[in-house]
């Protein structure tokens, strides 16, 4: 059996022992699953009207979509995604120019039967919009199909893909192959908790074949063994979703821990190769936990409505500003540039910079009109 196969095989054995999603998991609707469905709704918000400016055509794909919705009526990713655009004031302009196609993936007869329902209670859908719902192992469909399109040499559509099965057994290959078509981004749930265990077992010398090999097949290779041996968990959890982003060939990888009694229980990793993906999803993070951290707690309440909006720890970004101008001026833009790589925003920076001018800790020269982003003035620690 090579690997592939086996990596299908072990894909068929998790939905049919629970990995299509348990009964509990619909009984329940937490924190944790709200704040997944917002960073969806909002990315996409954003997403669909930029991508398809330029693209007659893109895909959204969920991979493991489930019954639709839970058992009180709380929406699913799949429907979050199909009412994120049917709601979408730029509908008609996103529309206008081609089409929008969703693409639900469920093992499980019973849950696609219920989502199947849901969806025909749109309809009508608005012309420019396409659903169509498979029955089947996910990876293995979208194996076939990226098969197809390097065979024929062709192009995948602008695609968001939602990767979000029960168990942790991801194909890093496959997710590759579909991150080298130029205009894919992943979003991808990680069951951390589950295979930072698995891991440690590879570490500690007590790990089994089976599992070695569903492992080597998640990174594509043997490099998680001695790339993921942080002390704690955090530490590791921030080693896998850099190992992932690099095997899977993204520029950017950012993730949200999704925290369960004290412990992150997974965190979901947006994988995009374009500035624009990134900002994006590091906007929509903090959006959804405003006291930043990038952590979400199950034990939050998702109905509760923040009368005043918690506010960050600006600490650690006045520090890095301050880190940035102790090695030379720059440019306020070039602060921006440069604060991709890290959790904050640009707005975090300009707050930071209008607050140490205001102090008189820096100054700023050679720049005309008012004290702004957008006049790019030359930074200087005094």
């Amino acid at each position: 059996m090579d690997n592939t196969e086996c990596m299908y095989t072990l894909g068929r054995a998790m939905a049919k022992s629970g990995g299509t999603k348990k009964k509990a998991y619909w009984e329940e609707y937490s924190n944790l699953q709200r704040v997944k469905h917002d960073l969806i709704q909002d990315y996409l918000g954003g997403w669909f009207p930029k991508i398809t400016k330029w693209n007659g055509r893109v895909v959204y794909i969920d991979t493991h979509a489930g019954r639709g919705t839970h058992l009180k009526g709380e929406l699913g990713s799949p429907l979050v995604a199909l009412d994120t655009l049917l709601n979408h004031r730029a509908l008609e302009m996103v529309t206008s120019g081609g089409e929008v196609v969703f693409t639900f993936i469920e093992h499980n007869a019973e849950n696609l039967a219920a989502l199947e329902s849901e969806l025909k209670a749109k309809e009508p859908l608005p012309k420019g919009v396409k659903v169509y719902p498979h029955e089947g192992d996910s990876f293995e469909l979208i194996d076939s199909w990226v098969s197809e399109l390097e065979a024929e040499n062709k192009s995948l559509a602008p695609s968001f893909v939602f990767c979000d099965p029960f168990g942790f057994s991801v194909p890093g290959e496959l997710l590759h192959r579909l991150m080298k078509f130029n205009r894919v981004e992943l979003f991808v749930n990680i069951i951390w908790r589950e295979l930072d265990m698995a891991m440690a077992q590879g570490r500690n010398g007590t790990i089994k074949d089976g599992m070695r090999q569903t492992l080597d097949l998640i990174f594509n290779g043997h490099d998680w063994l001695n790339e993921i041996d942080g002390e704690t968990s955090d530490e590791r959890a921030d080693q896998c979703a850099n190992l992932f982003r690099e095997i899977v060939g993204a520029r950017w990888g950012t993730f949200i821990r999704m925290v369960d009694n004290g412990r992150t229980r997974y965190f979901l990793l947006h994988l995009t190769n374009h500035e624009a993906g990134r900002d994006l999803m590091k906007n929509c993070i903090w959006s959804a936990c405003p006291d930043g951290g990038y952590y979400a707690r199950k034990s939050d309440d998702p109905k509760q409505q923040h009368l005043i909006m918690p506010e960050p720890d600006m600490g650690p970004i006045e520090d890095w500003v301050r880190f940035q101008l102790v090695q030379g001026p720059r440019r306020w833009k070039e602060l921006h540039e440069l604060v991709r790589e890290e959790v904050w925003l640009e707005k975090h920076v300009n707050e930071i910079v209008r607050g140490l001018r205001k102090d008189g800790s820096i100054v700023a020269e050679d720049y005309e009109g008012r004290f702004s982003a957008s006049a790019n003035p030359r930074l200087r620690l005094v």
